[in-house]
């Protein structure tokens, strides 16, 4: 079936099709019965309006510049991470009507020839010479956990940092005082992020960091649980998302959660195993980065920045841990 035009509706109303371009987007001063009457025939042929058509008009593209990390090819976590960050700009161009252009980090001289009204920025940690050079031409620029000062950008704060102290402040609430830390051995952002976190809370609180690298294949997550154990950590805080197997490995140990030790973990995906399993976690939601940009654009594209979005994150609380209200009821009866 062949899309309803602008012409078809104009012609069944008997109007030009200008005044029927202002009746359907509020605009002109058409007499108010004629208007209406307007939009009734424009439902009735189920006109669809284009959007793409309409941004053409307003000198907008209707697609997102994409930036992609050369580097994520040789690094299989980052490369993933980008994948998904990827997906979810899709998924919610989509829902907006929007496409999306993927640009090199290592190529600003593509920039110029690249039709987009936004540059979505998700790492941190790439080559930000398209960053500048879409700065340097107007275009407003989104940025994950990056500051954009100009007057069209948009910072988007995952949350990672926020998610580290509020656990940490959870096990410290909980009587922990040797927290050890968990982090994948990589260069991703994020890793950095959480890491940097946990020592400047460690810092502040004159604690000793104890902090255990993970490897991508996950064959030293074993080993690395006991090395925090035989260092005398009374609890573990697992940026690596490990959760569910680190619990079911200490549940085969000597120590009694969460008597002994206890378990915090990130969670970025399905949480739904951790919450089962009583795992105490963190949760992040950096797929929700896309969409907070949408909800933003409005006033990114028109300059009314800098802006800066928090993206949510929530605390759940699991058996993994002890309840800060038990510790300092058992406080207040020590003599």
């Amino acid at each position: 079936m062949s899309r309803v035009t602008l012409r078809e509706v104009a012609e069944r109303a008997g109007v030009s099709t200008a005044a029927t371009s202002q009746a359907l987007n509020g605009r002109g001063n058409l007499r108010p019965e004629t208007r209406e009457r307007i939009k009734a025939i424009a439902v009735e042929l189920g006109y669809i309006p284009n959007k793409h058509a309409a941004a053409l008009r307003s000198g907008r593209t209707m697609s997102v510049g994409f930036v992609m990390a050369d580097s994520t090819t040789g690094d299989g976590r980052r490369a993933l991470q980008r994948a998904h960050q990827l997906n979810a700009l899709v998924r919610a161009c989509a829902a907006h009507g929007f496409t999306v252009t993927v640009l090199p980090d290592s190529r600003p001289d593509l920039l110029p020839g690249a039709e987009i009204d936004v540059l979505y920025f998700p790492d941190p940690a790439d080559d930000r010479s398209v960053l500048r050079a879409a700065a340097a031409r107007g275009i407003p620029v989104v940025a994950n956990d990056l500051y954009i000062a100009g007057a069209s950008g948009l910072s988007v704060r995952t949350g990672y940092d926020a998610a580290v102290r509020a656990g940490l402040a959870h096990l410290e609430a909980t009587g922990a005082e040797r927290i050890g830390f968990l982090v994948d051995e990589s260069e991703v952002p994020r890793d950095q992020i959480g890491e940097s976190a946990y020592l400047a809370w460690c810092a502040v609180r004159g604690r000793t960091p104890l902090v255990a690298r993970v490897d991508a294949g996950r064959r030293r997550l074993a080993r690395e649980v006991r090395d925090l154990l035989e260092r005398g950590a009374d609890a573990i805080f697992a940026f690596c998302e490990e959760g569910p197997e680190i619990y079911l490995q200490l549940e085969v140990t000597q120590a009694v959660i969460p008597r002994d030790l206890q378990l915090i973990a990130l969670c970025t995906n399905d949480c739904a195993l951790n919450t089962r399993l009583g795992v105490t976690h963190v949760c992040v939601h950096p797929d929700l980065a896309a969409q907070a940009m949408f909800d933003a654009l409005g006033g990114v594209v028109a300059g009314d920045g800098p802006q800066v979005i928090d993206l949510p994150w929530e605390l759940v609380a699991g058996s993994s841990t002890r309840s800060p209200a038990v510790v300092a009821a058992q406080s207040s009866k020590v003599p």
